[in-house]
């Protein structure tokens, strides 16, 4: 069995004053498309039913959309008090929840990323991490001696970066629950790595992108426009 959790308790204070009223993930990237309406799509079509929302800033907003059946998915809800970082809203869903598997999104990206591919792919015992590629935030001038020789707009650099997409072994929680809240970036994934049980997942031509700005969220309304 496998349950879905996404991360919905962020301030959204970057994007002000669009957040004021509602959480970052129901912010449109379409008529009548939220970030949270894509993704809960995205994991009903890898066959996850159940989904629980990870949430904390205006939960009211999410209960008003969602209710207790979206799509024929079931949403549940666990609400935190107050900000404590991505491991407590994590922590919540293992504890409260028995399954197998746990797929967690970061519920602030729009990505094209195969959800049922890395489920298929995943190796049991581990953790694995949907990886992006890293896109410079600037052209590149290139150069050869003081000479400048052409110019390239915002290349791909030989990086990966964390895609915020999570399959979580059961069998590995209480690595998780050994820490009460914080940053699982920071305090469970480095340890995982090294010992060998955190695996990537990464789609070379997938399209990823986090809504952090204003900017992020108006190219990925281009972009999804462009695509009809």
């Amino acid at each position: 069995m496998i349950v879905g959790g996404v991360l919905c308790g962020g301030l959204g204070k970057r994007l002000r004053p669009l957040t004021d009223n509602i959480p970052k993930p129901l912010l449109e990237i379409g008529r009548n498309l939220t970030i949270l309406d894509r993704l809960i799509m995205q994991m009903k079509h890898a066959n996850i039913s159940e989904i629980y929302l990870l949430a904390g800033y205006r939960h009211e907003k999410l209960v008003k959309r969602y209710g207790e059946n979206w799509k024929n998915v079931r949403i549940h809800y666990i609400v935190e008090d107050k900000p404590r970082g991505t491991l407590y809203a994590i922590n919540s869903l293992l504890k409260s929840v028995e399954s197998d598997l746990y797929l967690v999104m970061n519920g602030d990206i729009v990505t094209d990323i195969d959800l049922s591919r890395m489920i298929a792919e995943w190796k049991p015992g581990t953790v694995s991490i949907a990886l992006a590629s890293l896109r410079s935030p600037y052209g590149i001038v290139q150069v050869s001696g003081e000479t400048i020789t052409g110019f390239e707009e915002k290349p791909v650099l030989p990086h990966y970066i964390n895609a915020g997409i999570y399959l979580i072994d059961a069998k590995l929680k209480h690595r998780f629950l050994e820490y009460g809240e914080g940053d699982v970036e920071r305090l469970v994934f480095p340890r995982l790595a090294e010992e060998g049980l955190l695996r990537k997942y990464f789609e070379a031509e997938a399209y990823w992108k986090s809504i952090d700005t204003v900017k992020d969220l108006e190219e990925v309304r281009m972009r999804l426009s462009a695509r009809g």
